[in-house]
């Protein structure tokens, strides 16, 4: 078998389509079809049945599947493993982050860095999601995390700050929908979930008041709220020096989320990323203060 045919296998399997997979790799919908075939060929059996909803895999596909990405964790835990021993102060570092923490965190620092280790790479990933660091594609992560959420195993992580966040609105907003009158038209700007009253809305000085929109960005909630969209909950470090709003009155900060540093453990000894580790801590202590809310 041909392993490039066997990764073309694994897309098409997870994504049910030969054109999804095509435009993930930037090839013609044809090639990821012949390459199909070939791996099929190869087998002398049927890995997909093939109709106008996309490919669906055969009794012999799903049997194939487990193989086949045995095989892929052996090569990826293989890469990760040998990258461990690299001593060089050069090369790649990808880095995924929420969008609050490169803006206004890293990136009025991170020159320092850049400065003083000038063959190293940085590639910056801009994502609340937790990338899958066991699978090569991060090799380090800073992410916002709830309080008693553990490290994914067998991830390695460390703690950087505990984060304060509060609650906030424009004048604008407060002065037209009015969140204390018993039949306010205010809204709060949900995160994610689908829930109307969540947990932080319940802790709000507004726990009758429901979410109506979801923003997964503190960017994108900053505006919204700057604009008269609604009522945001956000980290004091970024919403308190921004212009256009204010917090809520009453509002005390709240301590429920912690950012954390994350990579995998194949990875200690990589002197590169030990070097950024080291600097992401270094400038995380400076801002305590801040991260609380101060």
């Amino acid at each position: 078998m041909n392993w490039d045919d066997i990764q073309f296998f694994l897309s098409v399997a997870r994504s049910g389509s030969a054109r999804v997979t095509a435009q993930l790799l930037g090839i013609s919908h044809s090639t990821v079809s012949r390459r199909i075939e070939n791996l099929e060929s190869d087998l002398g059996t049927r890995l997909f049945d093939r109709d106008v909803s996309g490919y669906r895999l055969t009794t012999e596909g799903h049997a194939m599947i487990g193989f086949a990405e045995q095989a892929e964790d052996a090569l990826v835990s293989a890469e990760l493993h040998l990258q461990g021993r690299d001593t060089e102060l050069s090369g790649d570092i990808r880095v995924t982050t929420p969008d609050i923490i490169a803006n206004h965190i890293l990136m009025p620092e991170v020159a320092q860095f850049t400065q003083k280790y000038r063959d190293i790479n940085l590639e910056f990933n801009v994502s609340s999601n937790l990338f899958e660091l066991l699978r090569g594609e991060s090799d380090i992560a800073l992410r916002i995390m709830e309080f008693g959420n553990p490290v994914p195993d067998p991830l390695i992580g460390r703690k950087l700050a505990t984060l304060a966040s509060c609650f906030y609105a424009s004048d604008d907003y407060l002065q037209k929908h009015r969140p204390s009158d018993v039949d306010s038209s205010a809204r709060w700007i949900g995160w994610g979930g689908q829930e109307r009253y969540p947990k932080w809305v319940k802790t709000s000085p507004y726990p009758d008041i429901p979410t109506q929109y979801l923003m997964d960005q503190a960017g994108l909630q900053l505006e919204a709220a700057r604009a008269g969209v609604g009522m945001v909950m956000l980290p004091c470090f970024y919403a308190d020096k921004a212009q256009g709003i204010r917090r809520l009155p009453n509002c005390e900060p709240a301590f429920n989320h912690e950012i954390w540093l994350l990579s995998h453990p194949d990875h200690r000894e990589v002197s590169r990323q030990r070097k950024f580790r080291e600097f992401i801590v270094d400038l995380f202590a400076q801002k305590q203060e801040s991260f609380e809310g101060k």
